[in-house]
């Protein structure tokens, strides 16, 4: 099943947290934000994930580097 993933914009609702980092990649309980989704939708069956990004997208790339051990 496919999943989409909006993370666009600057969060500019999140500052401090978000001056120098994503929205995605704000911490909660130690794990970016993203991890916490990533890992709720493969709960749920999800095994496909687009994720949509606008600001830094190159910090969100660690979240996809981490996925090949995520259970697979």
């Amino acid at each position: 099943m496919l999943a989409v993933i909006l993370a666009g914009g600057f969060g500019t609702r999140l500052r401090p947290l978000t001056i120098n980092l994503p929205k995605p990649m704000v911490p909660v309980a130690n794990q970016p934000m993203m991890e916490h989704v990533v890992r709720l939708l493969e709960r749920h069956g999800f095994d496909d994930i687009l994720t949509m990004l606008h600001y830094s997208p190159e910090s969100s790339s660690v979240i996809s580097n981490q996925e090949k051990n995520w259970g697979r």
